[in-house]
């Protein structure tokens, strides 16, 4: 995606490249959803040190999901017998899917094509 700011990249100096690349990285983009249509439906967020925390709870996760499809019988845990395998399995999917960071990645997209032009 070529911004206005990122065609004259040549022409350039430092310091409108590293404005250029603050305005990419701050504000991330937030998902804000429509309480009209669900009153109840809440965003729940949790903090992280940096992008390698972020990947190494999202791999935790993945591992996980590999760890449950890998195992031979349901859930051990007596107090799990009413979950279905599949059914939890999807959900923290769905979840990883939620957490990974898209608009972060297309911004570090920007700025390495903003800083290691040619």
């Amino acid at each position: 995606m070529e911004t206005k700011d990122t065609k004259d990249m040549k022409d350039m100096t430092d310091k409108e490249k590293l404005e250029t690349v603050l305005r990419l990285l701050y504000p991330r983009e937030r998902k804000y959803y429509k309480r009209e249509d669900n009153p109840t439906m809440q965003e729940v967020t949790f903090e992280v040190t940096d992008n390698g925390e972020l990947r190494y709870i999202i791999s935790c996760l993945l591992r996980t999901c590999i760890l449950a499809l890998d195992s031979e019988n349901d859930f051990a845990s007596p107090r799990l017998s009413n979950c279905s395998k599949e059914m939890t399995i999807a959900t923290v999917l769905d979840l990883v899917d939620s957490i990974l960071p898209d608009a972060q990645l297309v911004s570090y997209d920007a700025i390495e094509k903003l800083l290691l032009t040619k």
